[in-house]
């Protein structure tokens, strides 16, 4: 399987880092303005935050990837690219990688193990939520977004980033900065949602699997593996707590 040392073999595609960062931005600005009007709208009841809440949050994030994603293709096919060079969705690079997605996911697993001993609320609200929304919530955090966001904040950001950021560490840290900003929701703050603190670590770990695979499908992979174990860890303090 392959080391951590990078291949110089792979030469990612040139994408324009600015209009990327103004696409993103902006995509990350109306995730958390929908945030905060979901949260004045159905936000806090006596019993915590509202199923209602929840399932506009669930269907919300999947309409904000679909519509994230066709807009990221459309740039990049208008810059005379192919998504698939970008992407490298070659399943041979996932088994080239698989060790260091799973030292990674060690790492991940321990954070997540130390933020969640802090509190037995669990982080995605699955307290409030009913087994239909629980499902839901299934759907969207463990399968459709490991997929997405690493199309998005990898595939197509990271990318763009290849050329305008001549030293690794400033294009992981600015990547996974950006990562956590589409994540840690100012309506957390004001409406008692949990906050997900070592998600700038997962960030900058999928960050860092991308520049040394350059291929999506071992993120994909660790970032489900992550956001499995943040469900599992949910689902055990339900049935602990409850």
């Amino acid at each position: 399987m392959q080391s951590l040392a990078h291949s110089p073999t792979i030469e990612s595609p040139t994408l324009n880092f600015n209009r990327a960062f103004l696409l993103i931005g902006l995509a990350i600005f109306t995730s958390q303005l929908y945030s905060l009007v979901l949260g004045f709208a159905y936000g806090m009841t006596s019993e915590g935050l509202s199923e209602a809440y929840y399932f506009y949050s669930e269907i919300g994030t999947i309409v904000w990837y679909v519509l994230v994603l066709g807009i990221v293709l459309w740039d990049i096919r208008s810059q005379a690219l192919v998504p698939a060079n970008l992407f490298r969705l070659d399943f041979s690079c996932l088994w080239a990688y698989l060790n260091t997605v799973l030292g990674y996911f060690g790492g991940c697993a321990v954070a997540v193990l130390l933020i969640s001993s802090l509190s037995k609320d669990t982080e995605l609200g699955l307290e409030y939520q009913t087994t239909v929304l629980r499902g839901l919530s299934f759907l969207t955090t463990v399968i459709l977004a490991p997929i997405f966001e690493e199309l998005i904040f990898r595939g197509y950001l990271y990318t763009s980033m290849l050329t305008a950021f001549k030293r690794e560490k400033e294009r992981l840290v600015v990547n996974a900065m950006l990562f956590a900003a589409a994540h840690v929701f100012l309506a957390g703050f004001l409406f008692g949602a949990e906050i997900p603190y070592y998600i700038f670590v997962l960030g900058y770990l999928l960050a860092k699997l991308y520049e040394r695979s350059r291929s999506v499908l071992p993120c994909i992979l660790l970032h489900a593996l992550n956001n499995g174990l943040v469900f599992a860890i949910d689902m055990a303090k339900l049935a602990m707590y409850s």
